[in-house]
C-alpha cells in the first residue's frame, strides 16, 4: 500500500477511494483456482492410468472430460463380463501354445493364424474370459476392452495384428514369397501376442 504525505494511502484517492474486496468474488476465484488444480490432478492420474489409450480416446472425443468418462464406463462394462481362468482352461491354452511353437519352424505363416487365434480365443470367452461381448464385435472394441484392462500389452496386440495383416496381405500376392524379412516379421508378432497370451492366462 502506498502511503502519501499526511498518513493517507493512495487508494484515499482517486478510483481507488472507498474501494474494498469483494469477499464473495474471492471465494468464488479461489474456489475455480482449487477446481482447476484438481482437474489437473486428475488429468494426470488418467493418463498416468490409461496411457496411450486416454491420449487416443481424447483425440477422439475431443474432450478429456469425455474421454475419462468413457474409459471408466467402458472398464467397468468389461469388469461384469470377465471371468478368472480356471486351472483346465489355462491348461488347454498352454497345449495350444506348445503346438505353436512346433508350427513356427515348419511354416512361419501359418503359425501366425494359430497364434492369433488362440488368443482370440482367450479374448473372446471361448474358455471363460469374454473381452468380447458378443460374435459381431469389432476388432477395434477388443482392443478398446484390452485396453481398459490390460495396458501393458494393448499395444502390443495391436501391433502383432497390424504385422499379421501386412504379412498375410503380402503372402496372398505372391504365393510362393517366404522372404526372412517376413520371417522375422512374424517372429515379432509372435513375441507380441506371446505377451498379450501370457497376461491374459495368468490372472
Amino acid at each position: 500500500m502506498t502511503v502519501k504525505p499526511g498518513g493517507r494511502s493512495i487508494e484515499h484517492y482517486g478510483p481507488y477511494r472507498g474501494r474494498r474486496r469483494d469477499p464473495v468474488a474471492c471465494a468464488v476465484f479461489a474456489s475455480r483456482r482449487r477446481a482447476g488444480q484438481r482437474s489437473e490432478e486428475q488429468r494426470e492420474r488418467s493418463r498416468e492410468e490409461f496411457g496411450s489409450e486416454y491420449e487416443r480416446t481424447v483425440e477422439e472425443r475431443g474432450s478429456e472430460e469425455d474421454a475419462e468418462r468413457e474409459l471408466r464406463e467402458r472398464r467397468g462394462r468389461v469388469e461384469q463380463r470377465v471371468e478368472p481362468l480356471s486351472e483346465e482352461g489355462r491348461g488347454r491354452f498352454e497345449e495350444q501354445w506348445g503346438e505353436l511353437e512346433r508350427v513356427f519352424a515348419e511354416n512361419p505363416e501359418r503359425s501366425i493364424e494359430v497364434v492369433d487365434r488362440t488368443v482370440s480365443d482367450v479374448l473372446t470367452g471361448f474358455i471363460q474370459r469374454k473381452f468380447v461381448s458378443d460374435a459381431g464385435q469389432s476388432d477395434e472394441e477388443t482392443e478398446q476392452s484390452l485396453a481398459v484392462m490390460h495396458l501393458d500389452v494393448a499395444d502390443d496386440y495391436r501391433e502383432a495384428r497390424r504385422i499379421r495383416a501386412e504379412v498375410v496381405a503380402r503372402s496372398a500376392g505372391s504365393a510362393d514369397e517366404a522372404s526372412e524379412e517376413s520371417t522375422e516379421e512374424l517372429r515379432q508378432a509372435i513375441r507380441k501376442y506371446r505377451a498379450v497370451y501370457e497376461r491374459l492366462v495368468q490372472q
